[in-house]
């Protein structure tokens, strides 16, 4: 049989088959979109724009990991005078009650300059308070000591991070294989040999300033704070005795500060002290005055000031944090206006001794147990950004997820930090811990991976 064929339709034919070669040779398929994928080692992938907010596009596509979290150090509890910090005391059956996982998820990110280290981890509640002044406060189940007079109570949440700086071994074996678990010896947090530098985010005395507390370990001076200025000062009359009274209390100033990415923080007062001011009055005095029969607070706020006094109409002074919103003048302005239910027994306390009502009504909430000072030196080398919200702290309602940011040079001048010199295809062992109204009772992993991947 004959075929016969078309000259038009063999030269469509022909086109159409080039066109199709042409195509596949120059017009390849778009690169699909980058999706964040679960690694086994924490990647550092190079940026080419800082990464420096929690809402830079780098961290939507960022690869991950989660981690596993064990319990670390459980039931320990802190000298007489301290009490009610170790919401971690039980471990994992402690933190978020043992009811949620921590999820603890990390990304990272380096440039040409720093290093970028995302965590980001479900915490159900929210503890700003780290050893709070307290006058006659609640006592501790897991502890006989006696709550009244003077106390410090309350703890925050935090995590750190541990990094091998020279070698750091102790009885559990080298850092490099056992990661942080070389940093402790002989129960101390100590290392046999070598140090260890300690990334420490604090949610009541390193993040309102925008830093993380830069510590250090090593087998000679054992645990202590960087070179330079420390970012928290303990607000004590005797700062090492826990049942002394405050030093400080707010001045009544707006509490704004400068953060070193070059934005500002507005802090509340009932947590954090920035700007202060002498804690004046005698609260034995105080304690007279306000439950006087003929004038005294008591009447309303309650015997202790638990707002449930005998006309049932005055708020809670005994809650944490509430008194110290106030400042000294706010009260007294606040208290001889008539929209103050009881602005009629303000009126009879004599001038002399309302400071020292005002000092016992403080005193029955909580003053600050540390004051915030701008750290320098090698404590100013971690810089943080975070989702909290710093200007009104709010208790009450239940807390979900904290994202928070930690940015370093690669390298620098000091000896009591790790350095990320030419990272790139290098790997660095670390550990992590995170804390839950606690600062001794810790969960986590004793042995993550950095690796910086390559440009």
């Amino acid at each position: 049989m004959k075929i016969f064929f078309n000259p038009k339709i063999l030269a469509i034919l022909t086109i159409i088959l080039l066109f199709t070669a042409c195509e596949k040779a120059y017009f390849p398929q778009p690169p699909r979109p980058k999706v964040s994928i679960q690694t086994a080692d924490l990647e550092a992938s190079y940026a080419t724009t800082p990464p420096i907010t929690l809402a830079n596009a780098y961290w939507k596509t960022a690869d991950y990991i989660k981690v596993t979290v064990g319990d670390l150090n459980t039931k320990s509890l802190y000298p007489d005078g301290l009490l009610n910090m170790t919401g971690t005391y039980n471990g994992i059956n402690s933190f978020n009650n043992g009811k949620t996982d921590p999820n603890v998820i990390m990304k990272a990110a380096y440039d040409d300059k720093k290093v970028y280290l995302y965590i980001e981890w479900t915490d159900n509640d929210y503890s700003p308070n780290l050893e709070a002044s307290i006058l006659n406060g609640p006592s501790d189940p897991l502890k006989t000591d006696n709550p009244d007079g003077w106390t410090s109570q309350g703890n925050s949440d935090k995590v750190s991070l541990a990094f091998d700086i020279s070698g750091a071994t102790s009885a559990a074996g080298t850092f490099a294989e056992k990661g942080c678990a070389a940093s402790c010896h002989n129960g101390k947090m100590q290392p046999a040999s070598g140090s260890v530098d300690l990334w420490n985010w604090d949610l009541a005395v390193s993040e309102p300033l925008g830093y993380a507390k830069d510590m250090i370990t090593n087998a000679t001076t054992g645990l202590d704070y960087d070179a330079g200025t420390a970012m928290m000062v303990r607000n004590k009359v005797i700062p090492g005795d826990p049942r002394s009274a405050p030093m400080y209390e707010w001045d009544g100033s707006e509490q704004r500060c400068g953060r070193p990415f070059g934005d500002s923080s507005k802090l509340d007062p009932a947590y954090y002290l920035y700007k202060k001011t002498a804690f004046i009055g005698d609260i034995v005095n105080g304690d007279m005055v306000y439950h006087n029969e003929t004038y005294g607070c008591f009447h309303c706020h309650g015997e202790h000031g638990e707002g449930d006094g005998p006309t049932g109409e005055g708020t809670a002074f005994a809650n944490i944090g509430f008194a110290a919103k106030w400042s000294r003048a706010g009260i007294k302005d606040f208290s001889g206006k008539s929209e103050h239910t009881g602005f009629t027994y303000w009126a009879q306390v004599p001038t002399n001794v309302q400071d020292d009502m005002i000092a016992y009504m403080k005193a029955l909430g909580s003053i600050p147990g540390y004051y915030l000072v701008n750290p320098t030196g090698s404590q100013a080398n971690i810089w943080t950004v975070s989702n909290v919200t710093r200007g009104k702290i709010n208790t009450f309602n239940p807390h979900t997820v904290y994202k928070v940011l930690l940015v370093r040079d690669l390298t620098n001048a000091n000896s009591d930090d790790i350095q990320f010199a030419s990272p790139e295809g290098k790997s660095y062992p670390f550990g992590i811990a995170l804390m839950d109204n606690d600062g001794k009772n810790h969960i986590g992993s004793l042995k993550q991976t950095l690796t910086f991947k390559s440009k």
